[in-house]
C-alpha cells in the first residue's frame, strides 16, 4: 500500500522542490546556464547550484556539462523535466481555479481570440451563452496572434482561447469548433476575379503575394506548393488581416487568407474559394486540461459550439 509514509518516499526525492524543477526547465529552454539565469532573474551560480542539488536528490545526472554547446539534458533530465512541467502546469491550474473562486458571485471568464475570430464567433457565442448562463460575464482579450495566448492559458491568466491547430505543446485540452476554408484574395479588377474555376497551384505561384506575419498555416501552404514543383512569390508581409486586405485592394498583390479573416463588405477585393486546392484551417477552442470542470467553462464551450455551427452554415 502506497502513501505519503511509504518508505520509498523517505529518500532524497522528498527534498525536491518546485524551484529545482523550474531551474531544470529553464536550462532546457535556454540551452545554457547563463540563459536560464537571465530568464529566472538569478545569477548563473544559483542555477548551477539548484541543478546540482536536484541531481543529488534524485541520484542521476540531469544535464550534460561537456564542452558541447548548446547545453542539453541527459535522458534522465529529459524524463524529469517532462514530469516537472506537468507538476508546474497543475500548480498553475490550481492558482487559476482559486482566482476563479475569488471572483465571487460575479463570475467572469477571460478568453483570448484574434480579431477575425472575435468579430465572427464572439458575438454569436455571447448570445448563446446569455441563454445558458445569464449571470456569466466573458471578457475578450483580442490578440495580435493566437500563438501569444498559449503561455497565458497555461499560467491561468486566460481561462480559454481560440487557436489554429496544431496547438503548441502544453497542458491543453481542446475541441475543434470550425473548419475555415482558404480563399485567394485578389483586386476586384484582376483577371482571376472573373474566372469561375478554382485556380491551380501554378496560378497561385504566379501571383505576387502579400502574406500575414505569423500565420501558422502558411508554412503548410508553401510546403504543398513546393511539393507540386512551384514556389510562392511573397513580395510583402503585414501584421494584420486588415492591412493585408488593404494592400490587395490597392493592387499591391494577392493574398491567401482564411475566409473568416476577410471583410466581405470591401468592394475593392474579390475572394476566390480555394477549398478544392488547399485544406481549411482548423480552429480550436482550448483550455488548461487540469482546470476544474466548472459549469461556467462547460457552458462557454457549448456556446462556442453553437456559434460555430451558425458561422459554418
Amino acid at each position: 500500500m502506497s502513501g505519503l509514509a511509504d518508505p520509498e518516499r523517505t529518500d532524497g526525492w522528498v527534498g525536491v522542490e518546485l524551484r529545482h524543477l523550474i531551474a531544470l526547465a529553464a536550462v532546457d529552454e535556454a540551452r545554457s546556464f547563463r540563459g536560464a539565469a537571465e530568464r529566472l532573474g538569478y545569477v548563473q551560480s544559483a542555477v548551477s547550484q539548484q541543478i546540482a542539488q536536484l541531481e543529488a536528490l534524485v541520484g542521476a545526472r540531469l544535464v550534460d556539462r561537456g564542452r558541447a554547446r548548446p547545453v542539453r539534458l541527459t535522458d534522465a533530465g529529459t524524463v524529469l523535466v517532462g514530469h516537472g512541467r506537468r507538476m508546474l502546469g497543475q500548480l498553475d491550474a490550481a492558482r487559476a481555479d482559486l482566482r476563479l473562486l475569488e471572483r465571487g458571485a460575479v463570475r467572469t471568464l477571460r478568453v483570448g481570440a484574434v480579431q477575425s475570430v472575435a468579430a465572427q464567433l464572439i458575438p454569436r457565442t455571447l448570445l448563446a451563452l446569455a441563454r445558458r448562463q445569464p449571470g456569466l460575464e466573458v471578457v475578450i482579450d483580442e490578440l495580435a496572434a493566437d500563438r501569444a495566448a498559449f503561455a497565458r492559458v497555461a499560467a491561468g491568466e486566460l481561462d480559454a482561447a481560440f487557436a489554429e491547430l496544431p496547438l503548441a505543446p502544453g497542458p491543453f485540452a481542446a475541441s475543434v469548433v470550425l473548419e475555415d476554408p482558404c480563399v485567394l484574395l485578389v483586386p476586384a479588377g484582376s483577371p482571376l476575379a472573373g474566372e469561375a474555376a478554382c485556380p491551380t497551384l501554378a496560378a497561385l505561384a504566379a501571383q505576387p503575394l502579400v502574406a500575414i506575419n505569423g500565420w501558422p498555416m502558411m508554412e503548410q501552404i508553401e510546403a504543398r506548393m513546393l511539393s507540386a514543383g512551384v514556389r510562392p512569390r511573397v513580395i510583402r508581409h503585414a501584421d494584420t488581416n486588415a492591412t493585408v486586405q488593404a494592400f490587395v485592394g490597392a493592387g499591391v498583390g494577392a493574398a491567401i487568407m482564411p475566409r473568416l479573416a476577410v471583410n466581405r463588405g470591401d468592394r475593392t477585393v474579390v475572394a476566390i474559394d480555394l477549398s478544392a486546392l488547399l485544406p481549411p484551417r482548423r480552429l480550436a477552442f482550448y483550455w488548461h486540461r487540469e482546470r476544474r470542470e466548472a459549469d461556467a467553462l462547460d457552458a462557454l464551450r457549448d456556446a462556442v459550439a453553437d456559434a460555430a455551427r451558425l458561422v459554418a452554415s
